[in-house]
């Protein structure tokens, strides 16, 4: 039977100038159409893949798959600006636990956010939402970073944007990176040298290494994407990780663009917080720092002087948001 991967759903939003890919299970002749293209696939392996050309801003349009014995259509279908919005709490810290008055929030049936489901669950949203519209009475539950980037992206016309939240807190970057990867020498680091996230028992069953590459990362490939955002580090900062923390970056980005068949995909890394001064954590700040300079098509947004010093987890992120959005809008051109 015809299955679409849960991506695909009403409301959801493609990425413009840049391959539409559609993916999802089933056998036999697939078939999607989508304005005057239509392309076909033959699946006999229980998974089919298929991709249409770019398109330019515009919607709302529908798309019909069909098989030899059954037919989706999706509704509501934007082609827009997509973010993946990937990385530990701060990523996933929401509109509820941010500054901004709830008097505040606004509704957007152009803004739109897809949450790839956590592995400690409890999330107030999740992949089952699918794409959900932004309505004030629900932004408590966004991503502030998704929403506020989002409505930046937004008011300066930008004419939809798709969130892809792809977040676990207390996460380690290990986690984000395939084991092909990491087995890679100068990733290699004692045990007793690794940041206590790694072992903490709360949050131990995600940090094993590549369990979120495998279990939430390629969740979301290979769809297109207009940039990742990549907030992440404070689980990371001992002394000896702090030291390789921009080689574990590129390795893990090669991987991302590796995964989603764009080897130019832009990576925003968020640098962490001024919360800490101690060794571990500056060279961390300073390996991201250094990123925009060793990897290509990436680019490093400060957070230290717009949000909170004294917080690991910064309430105030609408500056820092302002940032990233004028850092994606330099790509947008």
């Amino acid at each position: 039977m015809l299955t679409l991967h849960p991506l695909f759903r009403d409301h959801m939003v493609f990425q413009a100038g840049k391959p539409i890919r559609i993916f999802g299970s089933g056998t036999g002749l697939i078939r999607v159409s989508l304005l005057n293209e239509e392309r076909e696939a033959v699946s006999s392996s229980g998974k089919w893949y298929l991709e249409l050309p770019p398109l330019p801003y515009g919607g709302p349009y529908s798309i019909k798959i069909m098989s030899e014995d059954h037919s989706i259509i999706l509704h509501d279908i934007m082609i827009g600006e997509v973010l993946l919005c990937a990385g530990q709490s701060n990523m996933q810290f929401t509109m509820a636990e941010e500054i901004s008055a709830p008097s505040s929030y606004q509704s957007d049936p152009f803004l739109r956010i897809y949450t790839v489901d956590r592995p400690e669950g409890h999330m107030p949203l999740s992949s089952a939402d699918g794409w959900v519209q932004c309505e004030a009475g629900s932004v408590e539950k966004w991503s502030a970073l998704g929403y506020l980037v989002g409505t930046y992206l937004r008011e300066k016309g930008i004419p939809c944007v798709g969130i892809v939240l792809c977040a676990q807190g207390a996460s380690v970057i290990q986690s984000w990176i395939s084991l092909r990867r990491l087995r890679n020498p100068k990733l290699q680091i004692p045990p007793e040298q690794l940041w206590k996230d790694h072992f903490d028992p709360l949050y131990q069953s995600w940090n094993t290494p590549s369990f979120l590459y495998e279990t939430m990362l390629k969740h979301v490939m290979p769809f297109s994407f207009g940039v990742a955002v990549w907030y992440q580090g404070e689980s990371n900062v001992s002394p000896a990780e702090g030291k390789i923390y921009t080689s574990l970056l590129s390795e893990m980005i090669l991987d991302w663009r590796e995964l989603d068949r764009d080897n130019r995909l832009p990576f925003i890394v968020v640098q962490i917080a001024d919360t800490r001064q101690d060794e571990g954590w500056i060279a961390v700040q300073r390996a991201q720092a250094a990123a925009a300079q060793m990897i290509p098509f990436v680019q490093t947004v400060v957070s230290g002087d717009v949000c909170e010093k004294n917080e690991i987890h910064p309430a105030t992120k609408g500056l820092l948001a302002k940032r990233i959005a004028d850092t994606i809008l330099f790509h947008a051109k």
